[in-house]
């Protein structure tokens, strides 16, 4: 007796901590992002998780075409453009608001090759950078601290550095937006507002109401995820289910960031030391212990859902026990 209510408490505890962080990232929604979390990702996995954030050297969105004046970038124009070119069709914009926006857009293309232009030394001496790291990467360290070190304080600072030129160029494509907004009229702007410019990289295969970029459907995925999986916990509904799925989540965290000494960065010394066994996975241990077991049903919902429909499923097809004997059980 005092064992089950002991894993009832666990259940509980586990739940709650992964609510808890769920519902902190709905209530900062602007302030959360998946983004840094995935980019600071450590050990032989990290190409995985850095593949998860679109463009993140910058390669398509800072991809220099030729102009007459200087140089521009595509996948910006683009998405430029068709920000432009849906608010003129959604809106029903009238021949001189269509030509306000028109005027806009080609204000903002010219600052986008103005800006591309006077920056471009720098942008194409990253890029030569950035070759020259993958090149160091691929050679190996040879399990060098020191040549550890380098390798990620270099990319480190290239992924600094490109992410101000990108952190301008998305600026300067919101302020479009906004400038959009103001030639609407009032009933118009009832609509709704404008939806935000999306790059090519940035993009839906499908597109979706509540989010409309490939990073808002991970930072939506994580936080309902993580909700989700903690609500179900601490009532005790689906609870083997839920239990798997933090488990899953907590694999992740670890391939993000290994409890193991010689990998680059080390932990900080404040979350004290770890070889392989941290934190996170005796919490994944705890789950898939809890998966195991009928937890959900000793002190949760899982009690009402396995009686009135698990029971009954199994008793039809000839798996199940008599109520009596569950009930003794």
């Amino acid at each position: 007796m005092v064992a089950a209510l002991m894993l009832v408490i666990l259940r509980m505890t586990i739940g709650w901590h992964f609510l808890y962080e769920g519902v902190w990232k709905i209530e900062n929604a602007d302030a959360f992002s998946a983004r840094p979390f995935l980019t600071q990702a450590k050990g032989p996995a990290a190409p995985l998780f850095y593949a998860m954030v679109p463009d993140l050297d910058g390669r398509t969105r800072l991809n220099l075409q030729e102009t007459d004046q200087g140089v521009t970038s595509e996948a910006y124009a683009n998405a430029w453009t068709k920000l432009t070119e849906n608010a003129i069709a959604e809106y029903k914009l009238g021949p001189e608001q269509e030509t306000e926006a028109r005027e806009l857009l080609d204000r903002y293309l010219a600052s986008l090759e103005s800006y591309l232009t006077e920056n471009r030394e720098d942008i194409e001496g990253y890029f030569g950078a950035l070759e020259r790291l993958e090149a160091r990467k691929a050679a190996g360290t040879n399990g060098a601290a020191h040549e550890k070190k380098r390798v990620w304080d270099e990319q480190q600072k290239l992924r600094y550095e490109v992410n101000g030129w990108l952190s301008e160029l998305d600026g300067m494509g919101e302020d479009l937006r906004l400038a959009l907004w103001n030639v609407l009229a009032d009933d118009q702007k009832a609509r709704g507002p404008i939806r935000a410019a999306v790059s090519e990289t940035e993009a839906l295969p499908v597109p979706l109401p509540f989010v409309s970029t490939r990073t808002e459907l991970l930072d939506f995925a994580v936080t309902w995820g993580l909700t989700a999986i903690g609500a179900c916990l601490l009532v005790g509904l689906c609870t083997r289910l839920a239990a798997l799925g933090g488990a899953a989540f907590l694999v992740f965290v670890l391939l993000t960031q290994p409890p193991w000494p010689t990998i680059y960065p080390p932990a900080p010394e404040v979350v004290g030391h770890a070889l392989v066994v941290d934190k996170n996975f005796v919490e994944l241990v705890a789950l898939l212990f809890l998966a195991t077991t009928a937890v959900g049903r000793w002190g949760g919902l899982d009690f009402f859902l396995y009686r009135w429909l698990g029971q009954p499923v199994l008793r039809r097809f000839g798996g199940g026990e008599e109520p009596e004997t569950a009930e003794k059980n």
